[in-house]
């Protein structure tokens, strides 16, 4: 298992390396989200034990939002992802990083696991509710099926 701060810098530094810009944080939550639903749809597995919350424009990662609020981000960041990782990340950015930030939230406003997060809440409220690996696990059964038919 990865440390989801290796992979957010393996995301960061593929961005670049693709874009020759450094990618804004919407983004990130949003790559990342996909890569853990990606691990989940492939290997049954999360990629990182680290929990998303349910903010009003997608899943968030709080050590990844707290990254952006350094200068620098992930530059202080230790240690580096396996190649299997690295073929996801790389797997998920061709699918995804083309797309807009809000396209991408958008996309990830109909997961199941961010609906169930967001129960009882308004669209404008920030909310603070982990998703739930199970309900991740219905999303990348979904996204498997998609991709079959």
């Amino acid at each position: 298992m990865e440390k989801a701060l290796a992979v957010a810098k393996e995301f960061y530094d593929e961005y670049f390396s693709c874009f020759g810009k450094k990618m804004d944080e919407m983004k990130m939550h949003k790559l990342m989200y996909f890569a853990q639903r990606e691990s989940l749809m492939l290997s049954g597995e999360v990629l990182f034990q680290e929990d998303f919350f349910g903010w009003k424009y997608g899943p968030i990662l709080k050590s990844v939002r707290t990254q952006y609020m350094e200068e620098q981000p992930f530059q202080d960041v230790e240690g580096c992802v396996c190649q299997a990782t690295r073929d996801l990340v790389k797997a998920v950015m061709d699918r995804y990083a083309k797309l807009s930030s809000w396209r991408l939230s958008s996309l990830s406003h109909n997961e199941f696991s961010w609906k169930c997060s967001r129960k009882g809440l308004d669209a404008s409220d920030h909310g603070d509710v982990k998703l739930e690996v199970s309900a991740m696990k219905v999303d990348a059964a979904r996204e498997l099926s998609q991709r079959k038919s």
